[in-house]
C-alpha cells in the first residue's frame, strides 16, 4: 500500500528549479537554432538530459509505503517509487505531531548597521508539521515533515491503520 502526500521540494527549491529549468531550455533552444547540429551535438545531448532530469525532479512527490508489514518513507515520480527508506517502528508506541515554521534566512547583513535598513526582507516562511514516533523514554524519531494539515491527517491515518503505532 502507498499514499502519496505532497511535493518533495519546498517552495524556494521548487521556484529555483523552475528558473534553472527555464534557463537551461532557453540555452538548449538557442543552441539548436544557431549552431549546426553536428558540431555541438554532445553538448546539446547533455542539455537535453539536464532538462529531462530537472523536469522529473519538479514532479517528484513524497509519501509513505507499506511493504511486507514494514513502513517506508518514499519518493515517487508519477506514482512509481524512486527511493524508499525503511523506518524501524518496533521500539516506538505513539505518534506525535510537532508544529513549526519552515523559513529561509536571507538576513546576511544584519550585523552591519548601515546596511541593515537598506536590505529588503526576503524571508519566506510557512507552517510545517513534523510527524514523529515517540518511545517510552519520550525520545522522538522523525518520520516526515509536511506543510499541509490535511496531508498530516492522511499520513497519521495511514500509519495507524497499517502499523502498531497509535495516535
Amino acid at each position: 500500500m502507498k499514499i502519496i502526500l505532497e511535493r518533495k521540494l519546498d517552495f524556494k527549491q521548487f521556484q529555483n528549479l523552475i528558473i534553472l529549468t527555464f534557463i537551461t531550455v532557453m540555452v538548449f533552444l538557442g543552441m539548436l537554432n544557431s549552431v549546426d547540429f553536428k558540431s555541438y551535438y554532445s553538448i546539446e545531448i547533455v542539455f537535453l538530459l539536464l532538462i529531462l532530469i530537472f523536469i522529473s525532479i519538479l514532479f517528484t512527490k513524497k509519501g509513505l509505503l507499506i511493504e511486507n508489514r514494514k513502513l517506508y518513507t518514499a519518493t515517487f515520480l508519477f506514482g512509481f517509487v524512486l527511493r524508499k527508506i525503511v523506518i524501524n517502528t518496533t521500539d516506538f508506541q505513539l505518534l506525535s505531531i510537532i508544529n513549526g515554521k519552515l523559513s529561509t534566512n536571507y538576513g546576511y547583513t544584519y550585523d552591519i548597521k548601515r546596511l541593515r535598513y537598506w536590505e529588503p526582507n526576503l524571508n519566506y516562511s510557512q507552517s510545517s508539521f513534523t510527524v514523529c514516533m515517540v518511545d517510552e523514554s519520550k525520545a522522538y524519531k522523525k518520520i516526515m515533515r509536511l506543510t499541509k494539515s490535511e496531508k498530516v491527517k492522511l499520513a497519521i491515518d495511514f500509519i495507524v491503520k497499517n502499523t502498531s503505532l497509535h495516535y
